[in-house]
């Protein structure tokens, strides 16, 4: 069952962030800007990027699970959701890298050794979010094995008074 106020908020704010990203003019400053805020994360944290995309990529994932979780009652819809997330933020993300070629010079200016950054980039921050969700929705290894049992076993239907 869909919670429809929480899901047209939640589109909004996407739709406002989309519009954001793409409708405004990018100058070479807001450019610098990504790669001041990305080496200044990297510089923060003492982590390497490739361990800053695991980290981002999982952390996406379960904050997806949980924020989705009003929406999709269902596990395997909201972790189908969180990975669809996981995937966009990853491709947004590699756009954000690439922004200045991609304006320039279009898909065509990229080398292959960008390509190939950025499909390892998106690799690093999607894989762990993807075996996990195969691992849960495939697999037994997250489900429960011992039912709960109540710790007062009744006897007639009317010791519930």
């Amino acid at each position: 069952m869909l919670n429809l106020p929480f899901l047209f908020s939640m589109y909004n704010w996407l739709f406002f962030i989309y519009t954001q990203l793409l409708f405004t003019s990018f100058t070479r400053n807001k450019i610098v800007d990504f790669y001041l805020f990305k080496n200044g994360v990297v510089d923060a944290t003492g982590l390497d990027k490739d361990a800053l995309h695991i980290y981002v990529g999982i952390g996406v994932y379960l904050l997806s699970l949980l924020l989705l979780r009003p929406i999709f009652k269902k596990y395997s819809a909201r972790a189908f959701a969180a990975l669809i997330l996981v995937t966009a933020i990853a491709l947004l993300g590699e756009y954000l890298d690439n922004r200045q070629t991609l304006t320039e010079l279009g898909v065509a200016g990229l080398k292959a050794a960008e390509i190939k950054a950025s499909i390892h980039d998106v690799v690093n921050t999607c894989l762990l979010s993807y075996i996990i969700y195969g691992l849960t929705v495939w697999t037994k290894t997250f489900q429960s094995i011992n039912t709960v049992k109540p710790m007062i076993k009744r006897q007639k239907k009317t010791d519930y008074r």
